[in-house]
């Protein structure tokens, strides 16, 4: 049976779209042995390797989304990014995450649900690319050898390594870990598919590229307001900037891919060593939903989530076809 490695890109509540793949891939009896996070991708991770997969519809969080009543919302911001707002603003963020309330938030209290998490571990790997500002480079962490043995201790690690997966600019305060200022991967590798390529175990790669916006139209109705809505077209146009700072990076990314895959066939090998570390030929499969916002500070919509959930899960159907048991068609 064909072992898939995922990609859970950063994109705010477009995660739900991905969330909706992983869960199809799920249900239909497609394993994935391996998952690469960071940003938003971090969220729905968790609440996937938390989920009873045996005795639950839907992973936990998700479940309070698709039904949406004004509680659920609430706990949804929570949850989705563990925020709470400044008492006294500086300037510098916006936002502030109390480790201990985030982590409950996410269910990591629990009990069941860290029992339920070593179990998922144990079959597969997951990996939180963050980036390492002081350095000015990209580093992944391995959630599996933080969480060894699940307690009190390690899960605090694991808080501080998830928090800085999930850290933007200016919104959130950077984390600091040995010394180091960290924030959250996308804006060096918004689609980290490297640790994928590494495994051996990994058959053929999934990934979402939420880089199919239409940008142009979008600043047009910026440049289009009248300057007596400052304060809200500066909040748009901050959230695009970001947007496209951490997204548009996906099509070198996904050139890059495509380009080994290409020449490790010409020269006819399914592997080759580049600074020590093998990669492997892989068929990757890429799903571009088109027009999907972030929408992750304004919560102008709230019903987005699980129609972006719902949307991942027709693609997933589409690109799998009826039968899940054969491989897509399309792959680079």
């Amino acid at each position: 049976m064909t072992r898939y490695g995922f990609v859970a890109s950063g994109g705010g509540y477009r995660s739900f779209y991905s969330e909706g793949v992983l869960v199809w891939m799920k249900r239909n009896g497609l394993p994935v042995v391996h998952i690469s996070s960071t940003s938003s991708g971090n969220n729905i991770v968790v609440d996937y390797l938390l989920w009873d997969w045996q005795r639950e519809e839907l992973p936990p969080v998700l479940t309070r989304t698709v039904r949406l009543n004004v509680t659920d919302i609430f706990h949804i911001f929570s949850n989705f990014l563990g925020l709470r707002p400044q008492l006294l603003p500086t300037g510098t963020h916006l936002f502030t995450v109390d480790k201990k309330t985030c982590r409950k938030s996410l269910l990591l209290d629990d009990p069941q649900r860290r029992e339920l998490l070593a179990e998922h571990l144990r079959s597969t790997r997951w990996d939180i690319r963050t980036t390492n500002l002081s350095q000015r480079q990209a580093r992944s962490f391995s959630v599996n050898e933080i969480l060894g043995t699940i307690d009190d201790s390690t899960l605090d690690a694991f808080m501080d390594v998830f928090l800085a997966g999930i850290t933007t600019l200016p919104y959130f305060r950077a984390i600091t870990l040995g010394g180091d200022y960290y924030i959250e991967g996308g804006y060096l590798d918004n689609t980290p598919l490297r640790t994928l390529f590494a495994d051996d175990e990994v058959d053929e790669i999934v990934a979402v590229d939420f880089t199919d916006y239409d940008y142009h139209r979008e600043l047009d109705k910026l440049y289009r307001s009248t300057s007596f809505i400052l304060p809200f077209n500066s909040i748009d146009t901050h959230l695009l900037v970001s947007d496209m700072q951490l997204t548009l990076p996906n099509t070198r990314i996904f050139e890059q891919a495509r380009l080994i895959n290409e020449m490790l066939g010409m020269i006819g090998k399914e592997s080759a060593e580049v600074s020590g570390r093998r990669y492997y030929r892989k068929p990757l499969h890429v799903l571009r939903p088109k027009d999907l916002e972030s929408m992750t500070i304004s919560l102008k919509d709230s019903s987005a989530q699980k129609r972006y959930f719902e949307l991942g899960q027709q693609e997933a159907a589409a690109l799998f076809g009826e039968n899940p048991s054969l491989n897509p068609s399309a792959a680079c």
